[in-house]
């Protein structure tokens, strides 16, 4: 008896399984922040990312934007999920604001999401992070 093409079958089958489960997608979430506060901002994240090291304090000029949080997920066009320790400390000249995972996502309720390829980036625009 051959046993060589039942191998042959079982390799082949276990290589499709295999490749199948390491090739699925996945999207990054990013949420940004645009500056319209006409001051520099001091920004900085906390738990703001499942796939990225910690994110840096940085000054954000007036008009400039940058990701204040960064999640990886599998869904192509789903909802963001924030990470529910998340916290966003803004400071201005004369003020510092700190918001919650829930303030950013009350935030995030009405804004829909740009594509940019495998990327999927909601942008805080209003002067509600305003210090």
């Amino acid at each position: 008896m051959n046993l060589l093409p039942f191998v042959a079958s079982v390799l082949a089958v276990g290589c499709l399984l295999l490749a199948g489960c390491t090739t699925q997608l996945t999207y990054i979430y990013e949420v940004d922040l645009l500056n319209t506060c006409g001051v520099p901002l001091q920004i900085e994240s906390q738990n703001a990312s499942n796939w990225l090291p910690l994110m840096e304090p940085r000054v954000l000029a007036p008009g400039k934007q940058y990701a204040v949080a960064s999640y990886l997920s599998y869904d192509e066009d789903g909802d963001i999920r924030v990470d529910d320790n998340f916290s966003l400390t803004v400071k201005g000249s004369e003020q510092t604001r700190l918001f919650s995972a829930h303030d950013i996502r009350n935030a995030l309720l009405g804004i829909k999401h740009e594509r940019d390829g495998g990327r999927r980036i909601w942008t805080l625009k209003d002067g509600v992070f305003c210090p």
